[in-house]
């Protein structure tokens, strides 16, 4: 047999060449061919270092496609760790300022000691100007949120507002407190607001001191009616430095004794700035209060069996008789006998009844009551009523012979009755 390596002839059933130490693969076959190499050092040593730059170039290209793979892999991951993190700053309140909006307030004071006026301001354009940037919706938005051009606006026209609780009548050395209404809630739930407030005093100053002059001296508040139907009347004094001024009450109708009514100036925002210019002093004030008296109870007619009372006794009767003649001019008309036969048709004056005696003004008042049928109930009275040929008495309810007066009738009983004690 023979080396497959070397070519040479060895003994049959050798495992291995004698000669060259190759390992005999194929025993029995007879070996190839062989070319015949140098196998100088310098060979061998060529040899080796091409098989160790194969070695390498092999190893190398066989990273090559995993490294792509890693890297497409790495690439993938910090994308994906990108976006998480988008989501995760997107969905996240913004971080908490503390705003403090004191400083915003301003106050002026204009006007005279004693009767000066406060105009209070919120610095809108310098507040959205410090923090526009900085104010931020959390990520639960109010449902008004389209109304506003950003949380700051939202903050400034949704949730802060605030009034003084004074703005006049002042006087120097007075103390007006701007309280704040502040939708506290709202601004902590939708933005990134620690909202920073406190009411705020204010020390008045800077008003024109001028000597003052209690102007209601010239003003004169009178009530008339019945009560729970009054009504007020408000007067000033000819020639006096408030004729021409128009004075109002904040009630001037269907008044009862013991109420209270704000009579007012009527003030154009000149009216005390003229004052001064014409008398060298500032009202006291142009507001007084003042309380409903006067006005006479509901009844119309005195029925008591105490002759003492302004009942219709022979000497009223014959007062009576006369007035008749005093008021009428003379002519009783449809209704002879009466104090005032025209009672329905002519609104008294305060003069004319200041004429009449106490009983007169009685009678005056129970012959409006008779021209309507009413049915007195005290015998004298009912006497003295039906000697007259008008007299038809048909109702025993005062109340059914009221309803049937007219407004003059109403307006002249009124006025009686104010007059009678």
């Amino acid at each position: 047999m023979f080396c497959t390596k070397c070519g040479k002839s060895i003994a049959d059933g050798s495992l291995f060449c004698e000669y060259c130490g190759n390992a005999v693969g194929q025993v029995g076959q007879p070996a190839q061919p062989q070319m015949q190499y140098n196998n100088s050092p310098q060979m061998q040593q060529n040899m080796q270092q091409q098989n160790r730059n194969m070695g390498n170039a092999g190893a190398k290209g066989g990273k090559g496609p995993l490294i792509a793979v890693l890297s497409i892999c790495g690439a993938v991951i910090i994308i994906s760790l990108g976006i998480l993190f988008y989501f995760i700053m997107k969905n996240k309140n913004p971080k908490t300022i503390e705003v403090e909006v004191s400083d915003y307030v301003k106050v002026e004071f204009n006007g005279y000691d004693g009767i000066g006026t406060a105009n209070v301001t919120f610095d809108q354009d310098q507040f959205y100007e410090d923090y526009a940037d900085d104010i931020k919706y959390a990520k639960e938005q109010p449902r008004d949120a389209r109304d506003y051009y950003d949380a700051a606006e939202y903050i400034l026209y949704g949730c802060v507002s605030g009034t003084l609780d004074k703005t006049t009548g002042l006087s120097n050395g007075d103390t007006v407190t701007y309280i704040w209404d502040v939708d506290k809630n709202g601004i902590e739930k939708y933005t990134n607001v620690d909202l920073i407030y406190d009411d705020i005093p204010f020390t008045v100053k800077d008003l024109k001191e001028v000597g003052q002059t209690d102007v209601f001296q010239y003003v004169s508040v009178t009530f008339s009616g019945r009560d729970g139907k009054g009504k007020a009347t408000i007067t000033t004094t000819s020639g006096s430095p408030v004729e021409g001024w128009t004075f109002v009450a904040d009630k001037m109708e269907d008044l009862s004794n013991g109420d209270t009514i704000l009579v007012s100036a009527n003030d154009d925002g000149t009216l005390v700035d003229s004052y001064v210019a014409d008398t060298g002093t500032s009202p006291v004030s142009i507001t007084r209060e003042y309380t409903v008296s006067g006005l006479t109870e509901d009844v119309a007619i005195n029925e008591s069996s105490d002759p003492s009372e302004d009942l219709l006794t022979t000497e009223a009767t014959t007062e009576a008789t006369t007035a008749a003649s005093t008021f009428s001019g003379g002519s009783s008309g449809g209704y002879a006998g009466m104090i005032i036969p025209d009672s329905d048709t002519r609104t008294l004056t305060d003069a004319d009844v200041r004429r009449m005696t106490q009983d007169q003004i009685q009678t005056a008042i129970n012959e409006i009551y008779a021209r309507h049928g009413y049915k007195f109930k005290d015998q004298n009275i009912f006497n003295y009523f039906s000697q007259f040929d008008w007299y038809h008495p048909i109702t025993t309810d005062q109340a059914d012979a009221k309803r049937q007066f007219n407004s003059t009738e109403n307006y002249n009983v009124e006025l009686l009755q104010k007059y009678r004690n």
